[in-house]
This record gives structure tokens, C-alpha cells and sequence, in this order.
């Protein structure tokens, strides 16, 4: 018998107070830790039981950045919040505001229109009142031409590369097909031009906003969709390219089910005598003399079975989508070290500071992106290091009861990227890019477009930045921003 999700959770936070080894992200970005410490403070000097309504609100101030370098408390407050939603139901807010392709479609359609709700004072309270978007929230503004039209064009007019040495198929996520268009633009000229043919395939949000409003039903919709398309073009020859790095992180690492515990065991043969064989740890010190661990089939079903989250799609298709997707600057970078990447980039952007987002680094595939900027004749680069996070968590950022929550996780980034002075900030993630656009007053761009501009030297393609040019309605006083 299983354990339940709040057993499970209170066991987790229990056990993590003990430990201790993360107290340092008492001091950083992380909300989560020094709420669960105090609430564990608390029950051992009262004796009063730690609420569901505290597990609630100690949920609800997760953003998933991955900062924890121990998984097991990330997997249980995922579990307790996918656990309430089956149990209790969403708020119908929660899932207006979790249908982000909706919202982008609705936008691209009526472009004008839904720029002027979202920026009209009245209907913004509207908004507010109705699907809990934050009043003070900027938004970015939705160009006349999707993506996905764009693209769609240049098929017509015949201006894509096809037959080139390597076939891409390109999984924008929502970001980019609705809001950020430029993006993908960029990512197909700069693959274009190293003899890529890119396609681009129907596709689903990759799901993560519903994942972490514990949306269980509506993550596998979606992931489902997209796996079998994927699959079928993985088949024909193409991988699969994400220019974002939270795309990326679902179909490479959350698909095979890499964001839990017991990940190691997942997909790995049943042996005869009904054991998995395990290989440990690489450079693992051990004193059996084997490099793999046995488990048994019992342990197997208490331990894997339960806890993969998407074992109700098939295994053998989410293996496969995440061992063919790529990122995109991980891709570039492998071109470079075969010595087959266009390197004539030239630039007048001054000094440009990169920020690697959580999910990217969450990949385990280095900083691409730095070692790219490098390669850029004319710019300084700089990339910021350490276990920041831009706190916006996706829609979580946009929401009415953690927009000031994004703001103070964010502050500290906000200062380091201040302290940098840079002529451009350029980040692979379009979550932090609208957090930047909240917060600071440079221009931010991605990397793919720093690219893309640099190929010709002509800085002003990044003129623009897709953003409301308004003053900031942030209270910097009031943030301690």
C-alpha cells in the first residue's frame, strides 16, 4: 500500500528539517524552504499540527525552478497539489488563466482587441476579477502575425530550405507561436542557414502550466497529443529542436520521468529472476564490487509504478521523444564542435549579459548559449551564474495571489542583473523575459535572435522587443525592488 500525498508531504518536510543540507537557499530565491521550516518550528514547539491549509499555502509558493538539489520534497508538494486538484477540482480562474495556447490563439486572432484589454485600466480589473491576472501584471503585446502563419507563408512563397544535411522539426511551445513570434523566426533563419531544414509540426502547449496547478487530466491530454505527432516524425527521419528551455525540460527529462526520485529505475529490463538490474552511480564508491544495484519486482511496482507521473502514456514513445529532442543551443553547439556551424557573427550590441533559466540548466547540458555568445566578434558577454530564478514560474507570475511572491523571488536576480550594467539582457526562457520586462528597464532579447542579428550586424532587428512600452506599475518602494 502506497503512501498518500499528504502522508507523504508531511513526512518529506518532516525529514527535511532534520537534514538541513539546503538551508542555504534559506538566503536566496527559494520561498518554499524557509515557509516549511517555520511551519515545522512551529508544530515541535506548540504541538499543534501542521494544517492542510499551511500544506495548501506551502504549495501554492512552489514554482518548480528545481533550485532543491533534493528531489524528494519537489516530487511530494507535486504529488499534495496533484492530489487536491483530482480531489477537489480547480478553480474555474485556474483553469482560464492554465489554458495558455487558448489564450494565445484568442490573442492572434483578435490581436488589436486583446491588446486593448489588456492594457484598457477597466478591463484589465475585469480581468482581474475574472480569470485573477494580476492588475499591476505587464503584459506582453500579441503581434498581427503568429508564428504558425508566418511559417505557413513562407511554405507557400517557397522559401524554406528543404532537403538540407539535417531535418529539425521545431517545438515552439506557446511562447513562441503566440507571443514571442520573433523567436521562432530567429531559430529557423539561424538553422536555415547552417543547411537545416526545419519543419514545423502541429502541436499542444507542452503542458507545464497545468502540470503545476496539479492539472493531472489535462497534462496528459496534452503531453499524449504531442508524443504521438512527435513520434511520427521522429520515425521520418527528424528530431525534434526546442528554442524553450521549459518545452524542453518536459519532453527530454519530465516524459522519461527524470523529474522524480526514482528515475534511475524507469524503463531500465526486468531481469529473468524478476530483478531490474540498476546501473549506480557513475564513479559511485561501493564495497560489493558490482556497478549495478538489484531490485525487485515488488519494490518496482511500490516505487516506480506509482510515482511515474506519465506512465498512463506509452513508454516506449516517451522514451523515444526524449532521447531525439534537442535544445536548441545545445544543437548549435554540437554543429560548432564538428566545425560545421556559420561562425561569421558580427556585432555592435555593446555588452550583453545572459541569464541561463532554471529549466535549462535543470537539463544538465551545460550553458550552450555562453559558449555562442563568445563566438560573437564585437560584444562582451557575460553570463550570470549561481541558483537564481526570475520567479514568474510561467502563469504563476501572472496570478493575483503570487504575483508579489514572483516579485521577491525575483528581486535578488533583478539586483545581480543591475550590478552587470548590460546594453542587452538575453535569457532562452520567454517566462523570464516578461519577468525582465516587469522589472528592470533593458531590453531583453533570446539568444537565437542575438544570433540571428549578429549574422548580418544589424543590430537594430532587435528593435522589437514585443513588450508594452508603458511605465513599469511596479511600486519599486514598495518591492524593495
Amino acid at each position: 500500500m502506497t503512501m498518500g500525498a499528504e502522508k507523504r508531504l508531511r513526512f518529506e518536510i518532516n525529514k527535511c528539517r532534520n537534514c538541513e543540507a539546503c538551508r542555504d537557499l534559506l538566503g536566496v530565491s527559494c520561498l518554499v524552504f524557509p515557509e516549511m521550516f517555520n511551519m515545522v518550528d512551529q508544530e515541535r514547539d506548540t504541538g499543534q499540527k501542521v494544517s492542510t491549509e499551511e500544506l495548501n499555502r506551502l504549495a501554492d509558493i512552489c514554482n518548480f525552478c528545481g533550485a532543491c538539489p533534493c528531489l524528494d520534497i519537489r516530487v511530494a508538494i507535486l504529488e499534495y497539489k496533484t492530489e487536491q486538484a483530482d480531489r477537489n477540482g480547480l478553480p474555474l480562474r485556474t483553469r482560464m488563466i492554465e489554458n495558455v495556447e487558448r489564450i494565445g490563439k484568442i490573442g492572434n486572432a483578435f490581436p488589436q482587441a486583446f491588446n486593448f484589454i489588456l492594457t484598457n485600466k477597466i478591463t484589465r480589473n475585469v480581468l482581474q476579477r475574472t480569470i485573477g491576472i494580476h492588475e499591476k501584471r505587464k503584459m506582453p503585446v500579441i503581434e498581427k502575425e503568429g508564428f504558425a502563419t508566418w511559417f505557413k507563408k513562407r511554405s507557400v512563397n517557397g522559401e524554406r530550405v528543404l532537403n538540407g544535411k539535417r531535418k529539425l522539426a521545431y517545438f515552439a511551445g506557446c511562447s513562441a507561436r503566440f507571443l514571442f513570434p520573433d523567436v521562432g523566426k530567429a531559430l529557423v533563419n539561424v538553422l536555415e542557414r547552417n543547411g537545416c531544414e526545419v519543419e514545423y509540426l502541429p502541436q499542444r502547449c507542452c503542458g507545464m502550466p497545468s502540470f503545476l496547478e496539479g492539472d493531472r487530466k489535462k497534462t496528459l491530454a496534452l503531453a499524449a497529443f504531442n508524443v504521438d505527432r512527435l513520434t511520427e516524425v521522429i520515425n521520418e527521419g527528424y528530431k525534434i529542436v526546442c528554442s524553450c528551455p521549459t518545452c524542453g525540460y518536459v519532453l527530454k527529462v519530465m516524459l522519461n520521468g527524470g523529474f522524480g526520485t526514482r528515475s534511475g529505475l524507469i524503463n531500465q529490463p526486468v531481469q529473468a529472476d524478476g530483478y531490474l538490474k540498476i546501473p549506480k552511480e557513475k564513479g559511485a564508491i561501493t564495497t560489493d564490487g558490482h556497478d549495478h544495484y538489484y531490485v525487485s519486482e515488488r519494490v518496482r511496482r511500490n516505487l516506480v509504478d506509482t510515482n511515474l507521473y506519465f506512465s498512463p502514456l506509452d513508454p516506449v514513445k516517451r522514451k523515444l521523444v526524449a532521447e531525439n529532442t534537442v535544445d536548441a543551443g545545445e544543437y548549435l553547439v554540437s554543429l560548432h564542435e564538428q566545425g560545421e556551424l556559420d561562425t561569421s557573427f558580427h556585432g555592435s550590441f555593446g555588452k550583453i549579459t545572459y541569464f541561463p533559466p532554471c529549466h535549462q540548466r535543470e537539463q544538465r547540458i551545460g550553458q550552450p548559449y555562453h559558449q555562442l555568445m563568445g563566438l560573437i566578434h564585437g560584444v562582451e558577454a557575460e553570463t550570470i551564474s549561481g541558483d537564481y530564478c526570475c520567479g514568474n514560474g510561467g502563469i504563476m507570475g501572472f496570478k493575483q495571489d503570487f504575483f508579489r511572491h514572483s516579485l521577491r523571488i525575483g528581486g535578488r536576480l533583478v539586483n545581480r542583473l543591475k550590478s552587470a550594467e548590460p546594453d542587452i539582457l538575453t535569457t532562452d526562457c520567454l517566462s523570464c523575459r516578461m519577468q525582465f520586462d516587469q522589472m528592470t528597464h533593458y531590453r531583453t532579447q533570446h539568444p537565437l535572435e542575438i544570433l540571428e542579428a549578429s549574422y548580418e550586424d544589424r543590430p537594430e532587428l532587435l528593435a522589437g522587443d514585443g513588450v508594452t512600452k508603458q511605465k513599469s506599475l511596479i511600486d519599486e518602494k514598495r518591492t524593495g525592488l
